[in-house]
C-alpha cells in the first residue's frame, strides 16, 4: 500500500504533466486555428455566382473620335498580366430623367441664377440656349432633360479677361467653383466628395492653352470627379477635364469670372446593384492591341505606347447611360489611358 509520501510524488506528477499537456493542447490550437486561417487566406471560398438581375445590359457608349492606330508593349512591374483582378464585378443602376413638366422651368431657374434672363432660343425638343451681352457675349445652352449645360462667355472681346487682378490658390479655386454649384443647387455629396484637380490655363491668341505655372496664368481651370463607387475608382471619357469642369478668369471675383462652365452628371443610385461576369484580363489586352478600346488619352505625336499598369475601374459617362460599368483601365507612356468594356459579351447587347 502507497505511503503518503510516494502519493505526493504521484499527486505532483500529474499537475505537472498534466499542466504540460493542458499548455500544449491550448498552444496546438492556437496553432492549429493560425493554419487554418491561413489556409483560408491562400484559399477564400469562390464567390457566390453572378446574378445578373438586369439581365442583358447595353453596351457602354464613348465618345466619338478618331481613334490612332498604337502598338503596345507590356512592361508592368510584374511583367506580365495582373493575376488578381475578379471575375465578376457589381454594376449599378443609374437612373435617367424623364420629360416632365416642370423640365423647363427647372432649366430656366438655373439660367436665372447665372443672369440669363432673356428668352431662349429652342434648339431642340430638349435643347435651349440662352443668350446675353453683359457684360459681355455669352450663351448657355441647357438640356432641360438631363439637365447638361455649357456656360460659355467670349473673353475675347474684353481684354480685361487677360490682365490678372487675383491669383487662387488650388483649394480656393475649387472653392469658388464649389460655391457657385451649390448656389445652383447642383453640388451632389458624391462630386463634393470625389476628386478635384486644378490647371493653369493663358490665353494665345484667341486660343486658352497650358500655362507652366499659375505666375504666366489667366485663368485656371477646375475639375471635379465623383468619389469612388463601392470603393472602386472612377475613369472620365477625358483625361485631361472632369465631368464638371469649370474655366475662371483670375480677376473680377464673381460670377462673371467663369467664362467656361461645363456640367454633365447622373447619379448612381448605390442600393440598387447586380454582379456580372468579366472578360478576362488577357482577352482584354488582345482587344486593346487590335484597336477595340477608346483611347481617353495619349500624346498626339505617340505611334507606340508602353503599358505600366492595368486596374478594373467604373466609367463614368458624360452622355447618359443607363447604368455604371467596369472598365479595363490601362495606363503607362506616353501620357497613355485607355479603356475596354469589362462585361463578358454574353451579357451586352
Amino acid at each position: 500500500m502507497a505511503n503518503l509520501g510516494e502519493t505526493a510524488i504521484v499527486a505532483r506528477r500529474a499537475i505537472k504533466y498534466g499542466g504540460m499537456a493542458l499548455v500544449v493542447l491550448m498552444v496546438g490550437r492556437i496553432i492549429l486555428a493560425a493554419g487554418v486561417s491561413y489556409w483560408k487566406k491562400l484559399n477564400p471560398p469562390p464567390p457566390p455566382p453572378p446574378d445578373v438581375k438586369f439581365g442583358k445590359l447595353p453596351k457602354l457608349e464613348f465618345p466619338q473620335k478618331e481613334q490612332t492606330q498604337l502598338t503596345y508593349t507590356l512592361e508592368t512591374r510584374t511583367g506580365g498580366l495582373p493575376n488578381d483582378l475578379p471575375g465578376q464585378f457589381k454594376v449599378f443602376f443609374m437612373p435617367i430623367k424623364k420629360a416632365n413638366l416642370l423640365a423647363y422651368d427647372s432649366a430656366k431657374s438655373v439660367a436665372n441664377r447665372l443672369d440669363f434672363i432673356q428668352e431662349p432660343s429652342k434648339l431642340s425638343e430638349t435643347e435651349y440656349r440662352w443668350d446675353s451681352t453683359d457684360p459681355i457675349s455669352s450663351s448657355l445652352t441647357i438640356n432641360i432633360i438631363t439637365g447638361a449645360f455649357v456656360l460659355n462667355r467670349r473673353w475675347q472681346d474684353d481684354p480685361n479677361y487677360i490682365v490678372p487682378t487675383v491669383y487662387y490658390t488650388e483649394t480656393q479655386a475649387k472653392d469658388r467653383t464649389y460655391n457657385l454649384l451649390s448656389r445652383l443647387e447642383l453640388l451632389p455629396e458624391d462630386i463634393k466628395e470625389g476628386k478635384v484637380s486644378v490647371q493653369n490655363l493663358k490665353a494665345d491668341k484667341d486660343q486658352i492653352v497650358s500655362a507652366v505655372s499659375l505666375s504666366q496664368a489667366h485663368f485656371v481651370q477646375v475639375n471635379l470627379y465623383r468619389s469612388p463607387v463601392d470603393n472602386i475608382e472612377v475613369v472620365s471619357p477625358r483625361t485631361d477635364r472632369g465631368l464638371i469642369s469649370a474655366i475662371l478668369a483670375l480677376q473680377r471675383e464673381d460670377d462673371r469670372q467663369f467664362i467656361n462652365l461645363d456640367y454633365n452628371y447622373y447619379p448612381v443610385d448605390s442600393s440598387r446593384s447586380a454582379v456580372y461576369p468579366l472578360i478576362g484580363v488577357g482577352e482584354a489586352w488582345q482587344r486593346i492591341q487590335k484597336g477595340q478600346a477608346y483611347i481617353a488619352g495619349v500624346k498626339p505625336s505617340a505611334s507606340s505606347v508602353i503599358v505600366r499598369e492595368i486596374t478594373l475601374q467604373y466609367y463614368d459617362s458624360d452622355t447618359p447611360q443607363q447604368f455604371m460599368q467596369p472598365v479595363y483601365v490601362f495606363r503607362g507612356d506616353p501620357d497613355f489611358v485607355g479603356y475596354v468594356p469589362a462585361l463578358a459579351d454574353g451579357w451586352v447587347e
